[in-house]
């Protein structure tokens, strides 16, 4: 059974986006396509928290009365992770930390769950960056195995963003740097992979982060389409 808690602000609900977005990003798609998966997925599921950081608005109208919400005021991408961490240190087991710009596919969190207690440290994301670059620690020392429990093909990649997964004996070692690193994602993956702590992603994704590095090999534009035609269906 996995533990999460997604955090998420109402900011960046309308364009003008960052400039790595898409023109199609969708705060409001990503948070329905997670929920999808949670119901699809709640038979592996402890408990999920929401770190709401901000002004109220459209989200927080779209988490379900049933979910645990914890409202901060950061303001702030560090400010809501910090909130994060504080949250994840009152609960116990498997947990997956979630950020708001990622798209989950219906059986991503069931696939996660299964397959965290084994592999230790995983993402849903099968970074499009980790194919195309040749700076990264692990460059050319990647392995690929097969699950059983989850029944896909993982691999390993050098670093992911801030939403990973983490199963309840890795905690200890993952979390004291976690805490130290906070939002610098790549220096924290590069630490753990010095101190032989591997990261793997699934092949294919069960996620992507929605920029413009999708995860390959899946039409996730489609996929995004279809979220916004079953969300405006049940307005």
């Amino acid at each position: 059974m996995i533990n999460i808690v997604y955090r998420l602000c109402e900011a960046e609900m309308a364009p003008p986006f960052r400039s790595k977005r898409l023109p199609w990003f969708s705060k409001l798609n990503c948070l329905k396509s997670f929920l999808n998966s949670v119901e699809f997925s709640k038979n592996y599921i402890a408990s999920v928290t929401f770190i709401h950081d901000g002004p109220e608005g459209q989200l927080l109208k779209a988490i379900p009365e049933n979910f645990k919400v914890i409202k901060v005021n950061a303001c702030s991408n560090e400010g809501s992770l910090i909130a994060t961490y504080e949250a994840a240190n009152e609960i116990s087991g498997d947990i997956y930390f979630v950020e708001d710009d990622y798209l989950h596919l219906p059986e991503s969190i069931k696939s996660i769950a299964l397959a965290l207690p084994s592999l230790g440290l995983l993402t849903g994301y099968d970074h499009e960056d980790r194919y195309v670059r040749d700076d990264d620690l692990s460059y050319g020392k990647e392995l690929i195995i097969f699950d059983k429990n989850s029944n896909r093909h993982w691999r390993t990649a050098e670093s992911t963003t801030c939403t990973f997964a983490i199963s309840e004996s890795m905690r200890p070692k993952v979390e004291p740097f976690a805490k130290k690193y906070m939002l610098h994602d790549r220096m924290l993956f590069r630490k753990l992979y010095k101190k032989k702590i591997r990261l793997w992603t699934p092949v294919p994704g069960l996620t992507t982060h929605v920029d413009t590095a999708l995860a390959p090999g899946f039409d996730w534009l489609a996929f995004n389409n279809a979220m916004s035609i079953a969300r405006d269906a049940s307005e």
